[in-house]
């Protein structure tokens, strides 16, 4: 798997006549984990961006913690996958460089039991991964940037997206309500799909 590099940004096959990115996010939770709650925090502020470029249609789908992705959807898990090197993964699937499924995994042997912080950061990068960003920083001890693309050792300072981080969502789907020249591009790589051999492209994060 290629593993992507700061900066280093994916964009999803959209429909983007409507301007904006449009995406189903299936929540597979375990049912009484607090991490439904920092999956609603987090999806609320990434949804809710300025510039606004997404829009975040959630469905609540059977718990499922090996994670198997769905078309067109990406798919949020929890589960104790082990002594990995994460604690949070998003693994996107391309197919002529577009993103065509996108998974995040929660990984409770580490993060079982931390605070609310390290929880609500994790979430917040592995779906900004979802979305596809790549890192604003992967230096863990340089002075945090504020924002949930951003590696740290101070989970607390970095727990939501920021101004940046929505600007270069505008880069790659434009804003909602504004014509995007794109559009004819996206539906055309679209109907090439099937045809092409897919690759998987593995956002590991150690936090």
């Amino acid at each position: 798997n290629d593993v992507g590099k700061v900066g280093e940004h994916n964009m999803w096959v959209a429909d983007l006549v409507d301007n904006g990115l449009n995406l189903v996010v299936l929540n597979s939770l375990d049912d009484g984990s607090d991490w439904n709650e920092y999956f609603s925090q987090s999806i609320s502020e990434w949804d809710n961006g300025t510039p606004d470029s997404v829009t975040l249609q959630i469905k609540r789908v059977q718990t499922d913690p090996d994670c198997q992705p769905v078309r067109r959807a990406m798919k949020v898990c929890n589960g104790d996958y082990g002594p990995t090197d994460w604690r949070g993964v998003n693994q996107i699937i391309l197919s002529n460089n577009y993103i065509i499924t996108s998974v995040s995994k929660m990984n409770d042997y580490y993060l079982e039991g931390t605070n609310r912080a390290q929880k609500l950061y994790t979430m917040c990068h592995e779906l900004g991964h979802g979305l596809g960003l790549g890192h604003s920083d992967e230096n863990f001890y340089n002075k945090d940037l504020g924002n949930c693309m951003d590696y740290t050792e101070q989970p607390e300072n970095n727990m939501h997206p920021d101004e940046s981080n929505f600007k270069v969502l505008e880069e790659l789907y434009g804003a909602v309500n504004q014509s995007v020249t794109s559009s004819g591009k996206t539906v055309a790589v679209e109907e090439k799909l099937e045809n092409n051999g897919n690759r998987q492209l593995t956002h590991a994060d150690e936090e």
